[in-house]
């Protein structure tokens, strides 16, 4: 498959993103670009600093079904032609369409494939895996290692590439650690065809649990036009209204810092040191640590103005 991006596309994106300096050479020829562990990192690490987690869109729609042909979720993150970056982002289907394109063009061997979630019970995920409603990528780079890429899980998304290796372990945003296991879930009979399970556990001494699974079967465009139509209405009818960014390390100016927070370590090109997170009328901010509310919003104006302080983009917008 090729990308739906041009390379003028391209190097509009990667411009955006404010790579390390180190990346400049590769701007302007994006097939080019490192295809390695640190490189796929730090690009990933600036793709979900720049495009957040973001449903608004479904609830003020005409038709409540988003649009994720790929051009047109370029133009809504990035604008058609001179028109700047409008800083939104999109819900998971948008977000992870358009960075599969981003890798296609950058010249990633890589390609989609569907997730079955699980329901969340007071934010815990719990009993059976539902159908398909989810999207991640699945990579592989020169050296033969494959990687899982969810751009859009929300707050407990990765914030890295997770090696497709079962039981290796990652550290994830303050003490949350995730890792991938190959095996098998309990409605299976057929316990041969191996799935991949997603899963967290928010501190060593936790036990593991279990977000969502996938296999390594490739879905297409059309495939994820039929889960849209689900998960559009699914969301409409929950009446959640979620926005979550994750923030890089360097760009915490205007957030309400407690003593200690933002560090970054320096081991890692690009680090990820919080999330903001909108959810319901209520700004959050994670560093690491403990949520804790930093805003509100009760009218309308307030959401405009909200939205533009802390995310960066107005409710108008697409």
């Amino acid at each position: 498959m090729k990308s739906k991006f041009s390379p003028t596309q391209l190097t509009k994106y990667l411009t955006y993103l404010a790579l390390p300096s180190k990346y400049e050479p590769y701007i302007t020829n994006p097939t080019s670009f490192p295809k390695t562990e640190e490189a796929l990192t730090t690009l990933f690490r600036c793709q979900i600093t720049r495009f957040p987690y973001d449903n608004l869109t479904l609830h003020y729609t005409e038709t409540a079904v988003i649009d994720i042909a790929p051009l047109n979720i370029y133009d809504k993150f990035m604008g058609a032609g001179e028109t700047p970056p409008s800083g939104r982002g999109g819900y998971c289907l948008e977000c992870s369409i358009f960075f599969h394109h981003v890798l296609l063009g950058l010249g990633f061997s890589v390609y989609m494939t569907g997730v079955r979630n699980r329901e969340r019970i007071d934010g815990i995920p719990q009993g059976e895996y539902q159908g398909w409603t989810h999207i991640v990528n699945i990579l592989e780079l020169p050296c033969r290692t494959q990687y899982h890429i969810d751009a859009a899980f929300g707050g407990d998304g990765p914030t890295r590439p997770i090696p497709l290796i079962s039981g290796s372990t990652i550290k994830n945003l303050g003490t949350q650690e995730l890792r991938l296991l190959h095996g098998n879930i309990s409605k299976q009979s057929r316990p041969a065809q191996k799935l991949w399970i997603f899963q967290y556990r928010n501190g060593v001494d936790k036990e593991w649990n279990s977000f969502y699974t996938f296999g390594e079967f490739e879905f297409f465009q059309e495939d994820f036009a039929v889960i849209n139509r689900y998960t559009s209405w699914d969301t409409v009818k929950k009446n959640n209204h979620w926005i979550v960014k994750f923030i890089r390390h360097g760009e915490v100016a205007g957030l309400p810092m407690l003593e200690g927070e933002g560090l970054h370590d320096g081991v890692e090109e690009v680090g990820v040191v919080g999330k903001i997170m909108y959810v319901n009328g209520l700004v959050k901010l994670n560093m690491g640590g403990k949520t804790r509310i930093i805003d509100s919003f009760e009218t309308a104006e307030e959401k405009v103005e909200g939205l533009r302080k802390w995310f960066g983009f107005s409710f108008e917008s697409r």
